[in-house]
């Protein structure tokens, strides 16, 4: 039997590799957005120009401000006063923790919910998806961080006039605190530990923050605010950020180019680990967020920012573990009113400590206002905006306690079984948030003044206004919450750029109202030496009585109308 040879075929040359469809879907998302991008040059332009124009007046804007808070920095401190590393340290922990606590409520990397719902699901890397949306966020982080920088170099260079070389240098220390927070939410995203940790770390660093500013304002501690402040600044990217911004004014140190080194390598690192984190992100978190994010921008479309504060509650509602407080419930049914009140702040302890916070912070900015107007002597116009802005700490503290009112706006169906009119209803949250802003602002303000040591005139007039002025701003106050519906049609008198006046009026009618109270007194109190001044006091006295009355009358107005429909 003979053997034959067959002629074995050769393998086929290997071709190209096949492409992996859903890589290829996705760059192919890609270039139809580009393509489509660069269909229509005209609206290209005029997207270029606004944003052009935008950036001018906030430049301008900026510039007025750094020099506006560089007067009023100088005022304060003394050339060559030791106190300024201390104070720019303090700030850049408390700036920190705000930043910080700011980029885990808001979230770095959101998806829109297309890409939720057809993207995610493909089997590809997650961090060709999600890396755009990391660098959108860290774009506008930067921005952000940049102002807050600015501000800072400002601060610094409270001594002399701030030099653009040392704003720019503090505008870079700015973005990269900014990029360090926005990484750390990003992680802070995909692990319940990192957002724990930012919590409690948020909480600490503002603590410590306000600590070291109050103990600058202590007389005869130089030697150890030179070592807390060592302290501090070497204790984190927190401190490096404040100790190079020391280095904006001149005179940069080995030590404060070494913190701005440490603070380019953590920040560094900080963005590496957040890329590599976005692969791991849980598409459940993702989800909620998008959903959370949806809501609130239209919210922000419609300006409807109680809309933005429900979606954080149910965000917070959402993380908070154990049974809620309680008081317990009071025979006599007439005290059921107050204790309602009184359970719902109770269960919202940051609405008490943002009311003593304003309060705290009124005595400061009033502190402050009075050594800025006893150097720079303002016109009668600068007087009056100073005033409004003044007025604007111990309205946002009486804001702060009428919660429960707004919850019952919300859900008006929670009062239909309670054997009360709606009018004494919505009356009796005039008691509860009242005594608590007396007792809150009172104390937050005189803690405040002592540890700054401000006179005494600043001390009685915000003593004043949180207690004998106390009903009228919780008035003002419920008048926002009473108001009804948001008015558009206020909008359409007018089809010119001015038609949005009558709405802004209207919206910003209870604040106008609580600015009328305090703006006049507290202006008095930033120039005058006593406020034994009578026409001062009666008229805060009268206006108070008048915007109490006036409160009362349209909240029971309101709660009638709406009553009737």
């Amino acid at each position: 039997m003979a053997l034959t040879t067959r002629r074995l075929p050769h393998p086929a040359p290997a071709g190209p590799p096949t492409p992996d469809p859903a890589r290829s879907a996705v760059e192919q998302l890609r270039r139809t957005r580009a393509r489509r991008a660069t269909r229509v040059a005209g609206s290209r332009i005029q997207r270029f120009w606004t944003a052009l124009i935008t950036a001018l007046v906030l430049l301008t804007v900026l510039v007025g401000s750094v020099d506006t808070l560089s007067g009023l920095a100088g005022s304060v401190l003394a050339p060559g006063d030791g106190r300024l590393p201390g104070l720019l340290v303090g700030l850049s922990t408390i700036g920190t923790a705000g930043l910080l606590r700011l980029s885990l409520w808001l979230g770095p990397v959101v998806l829109p919910a297309p890409e939720l719902s057809w993207l995610l699901p493909l089997p590809v890397d997650r961090r060709w998806l999600l890396r755009p949306r990391l660098s959108a966020a860290l774009a506008a982080a930067g921005a952000g961080g940049a102002v807050l920088g600015a501000l800072g170099g400002a601060v610094a260079a409270s001594t002399g006039r701030p030099s653009p070389l040392g704003i720019g240098l503090a505008m870079v220390i700015g973005l990269l605190l900014a990029w360090l927070a926005a990484a750390v939410g990003a992680l802070a995203e995909g692990s319940p530990r990192w957002a724990r940790l930012v919590r409690v770390g948020s909480v600490a660093l503002t603590l410590v923050g306000l600590a070291q500013l109050g103990g600058l304002a202590t007389a005869g501690r130089d030697q150890w605010d030179q070592w807390t402040t060592g302290l501090l600044a070497a204790s984190g990217p927190w401190g490096w950020a404040g100790w190079a911004l020391g280095g904006t004014a001149g005179g940069l140190q080995p030590a404060r180019l070494l913190a701005a080194l440490a603070l380019v390598a953590g920040t560094a690192a900080a963005l590496a680990a957040a890329d590599r984190s976005l692969a791991t992100l849980p598409s459940a978190d993702l989800a909620l967020r998008s959903r959370a994010a949806g809501r609130a921008q239209t919210g922000l479309l419609l300006l409807d920012f109680r809309q933005i504060a429900l979606v954080a509650q149910a965000a917070a509602r959402a993380r908070r573990t154990g049974a809620a407080l309680r008081l317990p419930m009071p025979r006599a049914r007439l005290l059921i009113l107050f204790w309602r009140d009184a359970t719902a702040l109770l269960r919202r302890p940051g609405r008490l400590a943002a009311a003593a916070a304003w309060a705290a912070g009124s005595v400061l900015l009033l502190n402050a206002a009075r050594l800025w107007a006893a150097h720079a002597h303002p016109a009668p116009v600068t007087a009056a905006w100073l005033g409004c802005l003044l007025s604007l700490g111990p309205y946002l503290a009486a804001a702060a306690l009428v919660e429960p009112a707004r919850e019952e706006t919300d859900r008006p169906a929670r009062t239909g079984l309670l054997p009360f009119t709606p009018a004494r209803i919505a009356l009796s949250h005039l008691v509860v948030p009242t005594a608590l802003l007396a007792v809150l602002g009172s104390a937050a303000a005189v803690a405040t003044a002592t540890l700054v040591s401000a006179p005494d005139i600043v001390l009685l007039a915000v003593l004043l206004l949180f207690t004998a002025g106390a009903p009228a701003g919780i008035g003002a106050a419920l008048l926002s919450a009473y108001r009804g519906p948001l008015r558009y049609e206020l909008m359409s008198l007018s089809a010119d750029w001015y038609g949005v006046f009558p709405f802004v009026l209207w919206y910003c009618a209870p604040a106008l109202v609580a600015i009328a109270v305090a703006a006049p007194m507290l202006w008095h109190a930033a120039t005058a030496e006593t406020l034994a001044d009578g026409t001062a006091l009666a008229q805060f006295a009268v206006s108070a009585v008048l915007a109490t009355a006036l409160a009362a009358w349209r909240v029971t107005r309101s709660v009638a109308r709406q009553a009737d429909l």
